[in-house]
């Protein structure tokens, strides 16, 4: 079975999750194939990403990120795809069909890309790379096609390009995956058929978290991982820990990851009085996060609806934090009350509400064996649902439920 996975730029820092999906296909010694619409912008890997040669199955589109270049090319790609593959030249223009990512001329980079190529699978992660792969499919490229839907493709795409955007998708997809329940309740809200969806949730690889060093914990750590945009809920976490200040004065917030607010972020923590003791890790690499999860003693994930719509889909660092053995405190928020046992291996609290935040986290630092059971628990219940091969042999069932 030849597969082909439809990725938008890769390898990213911050999506963790896809490069698992594909470190779990290698594994279980998939055909496959990556297309990724464009390079990432910085040079810094996973580890994981050189230990499994990622980079031997990697296919850039190079898709140029400038709309004004890729119209000023797309005569020249028309002309060329025209010769090699007429259906798929005028195909690519089928605005209405195909929507964005027809009119943003991707389908032309990518019938050039597959010209002459046929793969009995094409795999396409977010539900805009699924639009590209009806048109692959249409044009014969591929026999079967599977979407992936991770959070926001479905919780503000449709508000933003139009409810029926994924019209065709769902027409010409055989099998379509969903991180969460709650995600997929939306698809099926949004005009997919239930019976064509299966839960697939993020993954990771349970393996590379054992043996992990609690022993040097940082007295009266907080830790986030996460990019610093507004859906993750950084403000509410700063807005705790100044309610924590009060009780614990040494208490120290450790926030890993970069984004759009963190000027922003920087000033609230200086506003609130707490700027000596959050520390900004920036972009960090997989040893880098292992070492905060290693030393930090309580995990927050504080996410909450964004102003234009977007949600958190699954949060696997949720799950990441579990597997290190750290107690979790986290948003009644989406698809996240799937993936934690409340009470057990950590605490869910209510959207926004810093206070209800600080009072769970407060319990959690000052009561070191709670946060030893509760991270056992976590531990047996990450690696028992959420482990790299249990995962992946269910979407090779999928694949092969649908060839």
């Amino acid at each position: 079975m030849k597969i082909a996975l439809i990725l938008n730029s890769f390898p990213e820092i911050s999506e963790k999750f896809l490069l698992n999906h594909i470190i779990g296909l290698i594994k279980a010694g998939a055909d496959i194939e990556i297309f990724a619409s464009h390079r990432p912008r910085t040079d810094k890997r996973h580890d994981l990403f050189f230990e499994y040669n990622v980079e031997k199955y990697l296919r850039y589109v190079d898709v140029p990120r400038s709309i004004k270049t890729r119209f000023l090319r797309a005569p020249l790609l028309f002309c060329a795809l025209l010769f090699r593959n007429p259906k798929a030249a005028f195909e690519a223009l089928r605005f209405h069909k195909y929507r964005t990512v027809a009119k943003n001329m991707k389908l032309l980079y990518f019938g050039t890309m597959f010209a002459g190529k046929s793969f009995d699978v094409v795999h396409c992660h977010f539900g805009a790379n699924g639009l590209i792969g009806a048109y692959l499919k249409e044009c014969g490229f591929c026999k079967k096609l599977v979407t992936a839907f991770h959070g926001s493709d479905i919780n503000s795409y449709p508000k933003k390009h139009g409810l029926d955007v994924y019209r065709t998708l769902y027409a010409k997809g055989d099998l379509v995956t969903s991180n969460t329940n709650f995600t997929k309740a939306k698809i099926v809200a949004n005009g997919c058929p239930e019976e064509c969806i299966r839960i697939v949730p993020e993954c990771l690889i349970a393996s590379e978290y054992e043996g992990m060093d609690r022993s040097r914990i940082i007295p009266d750590s907080v830790l986030t991982v996460g990019r610093l945009e507004e859906k993750k809920g950084h403000r509410y976490a700063l807005e705790a820990i100044a309610q924590i200040r009060k009780e614990i004065p040494g208490v120290q917030y450790f926030m890993a990851g970069e984004g759009s607010l963190e000027g922003e972020l920087r000033a609230y923590a200086d506003k609130l009085g707490i700027a000596d003791c959050c520390h900004f890790a920036g972009v960090c690499t997989n040893s880098q996060v292992k070492e905060l999860y290693s030393t930090c003693a309580v995990f927050t994930l504080p996410s909450v609806t964004a102003s234009n719509g977007d949600m958190e889909g699954q949060g696997l660092v949720i799950q990441e934090a579990q597997i290190c053995g750290l107690p979790v405190v986290t948003t009644l928020h989406n698809g996240i009350p799937d993936g934690l046992l409340d009470g057990k291996s950590g605490y869910l609290v209510p959207e926004k509400d810093s206070r209800a935040l600080a009072e769970k986290i407060l319990i959690l630092l000052r009561d070191t064996s709670l946060r030893s059971t509760m991270g056992a628990q976590g531990k047996a219940y990450v690696a028992g649902k959420y482990d790299i091969g249990i995962i992946t042999s269910n979407l090779m069932g999928y694949y092969n439920e649908i060839s």
